[in-house]
């Protein structure tokens, strides 16, 4: 025959169950906003019968239903759903960076959207060789306004190539911030395995199975962070703590963890490195690797080992810095020189001297500056000489046998009309007009935008898709947290019921019973 008050323990068992439940479902409800906030669960199991704690065996029928345990508190959470996320949240991020530096830079380079821009300047050299007609051609003010188009030209110039270099120097700012980020994050990580680790232990310890949940919550969220930056693979182990590998490199495992290394380098790249043994961090997506690639772009002829294909800002300022040679080498080689004598000059092998028009702006030793032609012209550099900044008529050619408007209408169909030019950069050629050049760097960055934007809505797309799935199954519905607590709340009441139900049959069989009949 079973124990006396066998059943009050059963009802005491499921009237703590549900209490518990009712605790449970209570902190849901209030944490439904929570940020990364898992939806928690009282795992319930039925108390076995067995007699493997006694000496004897004893029939175990008389003490059965003996009620529900709890085998812990659990999180409702897909690893899959969390695995596919994360890769899909490192490509997300990957083309969001690439975007969002290639709309710096197209901002620089964009000739449709521009009204002051490299293709205006253009247009007002062109403009004043056009005014620069044959009867005008040896008139001061029109030699005067073919000089500050020039001008305004090589200021434009510099004034592009500046701009890109804000870019660079914002985003290699960004890079060590969000570097210093990934560093801290791999800290919180390896110091919450260590604290779930000795938790879970002291649980098991204990004869409790309850996984810290909190602190989990707080590590898959900072895990999520830490995808967007670069591709990470986690691999639970049987302590509770997490293993995370970047790209195949462990970075966190146990309470231990590695950081990378940011460095500038003296020709304007940048390098992530591993701490522990100096290797460079390759990644397969995330902003880190859109940061690096981009900063270090120049295009598909690169330079050297720093440097990657992809076209970026150096690639850019390689394209401008060719315009500027280019146009420098073109005018260069339009209006001749004269001698003491009236005549065409020419060098000790009988080559024409031309009149330089375009040089390098170099600083002198005593701090002051002047243009010289034995420095390499790049668009930072790129002014007017020396000498046609003193006297803008010295673009005019006088020698009284040959008009000066051949030379102007020379440089003019060099400029406008010839599509025979050869823009060398690093072994890439266009040949073409100076606005097709340019309109061609604009459209280059224009695709190369319009393409990585594509990708990231279709990436973003997936993203939400998998982020939407992920919340149906670990995100609180307050619905159905509403019906659980209704279902608590019926429960109490009935195991209420039987507890009063057996108080009842407990009185009879102690009070009453013999006494009938007396």
């Amino acid at each position: 025959m079973r124990p006396t008050f066998l059943g009050f323990e059963t009802g005491r068992k499921g009237l703590s169950v549900v209490q518990k439940g009712l605790d449970i479902t209570g902190q849901n409800l209030s944490n439904i906003s929570t940020p990364g906030y898992t939806r928690q669960r009282v795992d319930q199991v039925s108390v076995g019968v067995s007699s493997f704690r006694s000496r004897y065996a004893v029939n175990t029928t008389y003490l059965a239903g003996q009620g529900v345990s709890i085998s812990g508190i659990s999180q409702t959470r897909d690893s899959f759903l969390d695995k596919r996320f994360r890769e899909e949240f490192s490509d997300t991020y990957y083309y969001n960076q690439k975007y969002t530096i290639l709309s710096d830079i197209e901002s620089v380079v964009d000739e449709y959207a521009s009204s002051s821009g490299i293709s205006d300047a253009l247009n007002e050299i062109f403009s004043a060789l056009q005014d620069f007609s044959a009867e005008n051609a040896d008139e001061a003010s029109c030699a005067n306004i073919l000089c500050t188009t020039f001008k305004g030209m090589t200021q434009v110039l510099q004034e592009s190539i500046s701009k890109l270099d804000k870019v660079s120097e914002q985003q290699k700012f960004d890079l060590g911030v969000s570097v210093d980020y990934v560093n801290d994050a791999l800290s919180q990580l390896a110091g919450l395995n260590k604290q779930i680790s000795t938790d879970m232990a002291i649980n098991i310890n204990n004869s409790e199975y309850s996984a810290p949940n909190e602190l989990l919550d707080e590590r898959n969220l900072i895990l999520d962070e830490l995808s967007r930056y670069g591709n990470i693979d986690v691999a639970e182990q049987a302590n509770g703590s997490v293993t995370v590998t970047m790209n195949g490199h462990t970075v966190v495992s146990g309470n231990q963890f590695e950081t990378i290394n940011y460095t500038q380098r003296s020709d304007g790249t940048v390098k992530l490195s591993w701490q522990s043994d100096g290797k460079e961090v390759k990644l397969a997506s995330g902003s880190l690797k859109a940061s690096v690639e981009l900063i270090n772009g120049r295009g598909p002829n690169i330079q050297s080992a720093n440097e990657t294909t992809e076209k970026g800002v150096l690639y850019y300022k390689d394209r401008l810095n060719t315009f500027a040679r280019t146009l420098a080498d073109t005018v260069n080689h339009i209006i001749p020189e004269l001698d003491a004598d009236g005549n065409i000059q020419k060098d000790s092998l009988g080559n024409v001297v031309y009149k330089q028009l375009l040089g390098a702006l170099v600083q002198n030793s005593d701090g002051t500056f002047s243009t010289s032609q034995d420095v390499m012209i790049t668009a930072e550099n790129i002014s007017i000489t020396d000498a046609w900044s003193k006297d803008s008529s010295y673009a005019v050619f006088r020698n009284g046998s040959f008009a000066g408007s051949d030379y102007i209408n020379q440089m003019t169909s060099a400029l406008k009309v010839s599509d025979q030019n050869q823009f060398n950069t690093n072994g890439s050629y266009f040949t073409g007009t100076f606005s097709d050049y340019i309109q061609d760097i604009s459209n280059t960055c224009a695709a190369d935008t319009s393409f990585a934007s594509g990708r990231l809505d279709a990436s973003a797309a997936i993203s939400d898709e998998l982020l939407d799935r992920r919340d149906n199954v670990m995100g609180v519905s307050e619905t159905e947290e509403t019906t659980n607590m209704l279902m608590y709340q019926r429960s109490f009441q009935a195991i209420s019921r039987l507890m009063t139900a057996m108080d009842e049959a407990l009185d009879t069989i102690i009070n009453k019973m013999g006494i009938v009949g007396r």
